[in-house]
């Protein structure tokens, strides 16, 4: 059986350093989505600024396509039936999945 004082004094610097690998996690994940979201935009991609964490979520959901075994060209179509609406190509769509997978997809 641990010590209370023993585990109090274990606790605080496994806290501490949690926080610390927490923060460093967030800081990389935020510069990984802006690089991203930097990749849509030199595309020629835009959407209202409230709107990029859906942005992110779709690149995502792209890799999460990718490890399900779909190929580029068939999340592309499946994107492009969603978004031809709004005027975006085929063309378009195999950018965005590009830009997706360079970012997010593990290598």
């Amino acid at each position: 059986m641990f010590a209370p004082r023993w585990l109090a004094k274990l606790t605080i610097p496994v806290m501490v350093g949690a926080a610390l690998t927490a923060s460093t996690a967030i800081a990389a994940a935020d510069s990984t989505d802006d690089a991203y979201l930097a990749k849509l935009k030199s595309l020629g991609f835009s959407w209202p600024s409230a709107s990029d964490s859906d942005m992110i979520a779709m690149g995502h959901a792209v890799c999460a396509d990718r490890m399900a075994g779909k190929t580029p060209d068939a999340i592309a179509a499946d994107l492009h039936s969603s978004m031809s609406s709004k005027g975006f190509s085929f063309a378009d769509m195999t950018g965005w999945v590009s830009a997706a997978e360079s970012t997010y997809c593990p290598g």
